[in-house]
């Protein structure tokens, strides 16, 4: 599974990354994949950013590491998020992930989120009430 990864990182290829992300490797994401999916998070060669935050909110990745690039994913939408459209999923998912990572520096992240107003933020943050 690992070597999955490794092989999309190093040579920038999506395709190796959606093969690392199928749902068939549900539940067989280590601890050692860790540094390998943070740095995934904030790349730009590939444009599976929706599925990297989704894979850590549905597989429970609960890790401050990945606080800061889902904050940056979040946030910073012409970057990572072109593909959103009026109800942003992959923001809503941002939200989600930093709520199964539930720690003090996610719940900062969630904060600052909420200071934007928005109301797809509002929404998810609701069904945790």
């Amino acid at each position: 599974m690992k070597d999955i990864l490794q092989k999309a990182m190093g040579n920038e290829n999506e395709e190796e990354l959606i093969k690392y992300l199928d749902f068939e490797h549900s539940g067989k994401i280590d601890y050692d994949h860790y540094d390998l999916i943070e740095k995934a998070l904030i790349e730009t060669w590939h444009t599976q950013h929706e599925d990297l935050v989704n894979t850590i909110y549905l597989e429970n990745l609960i890790d401050d590491r990945f606080v800061e690039p889902i904050l940056e994913i979040a946030i910073n939408e012409n970057k990572y998020r072109s593909f959103d459209c009026e109800l942003e999923s992959t923001l809503r998912k941002c939200v989600h992930a930093l709520k199964t990572i539930n720690s003090k520096k996610s719940n900062e992240a969630l904060e600052k989120l909420k200071s934007l107003n928005n109301e797809n933020v509002k929404s998810i943050l609701e069904m945790y009430k």
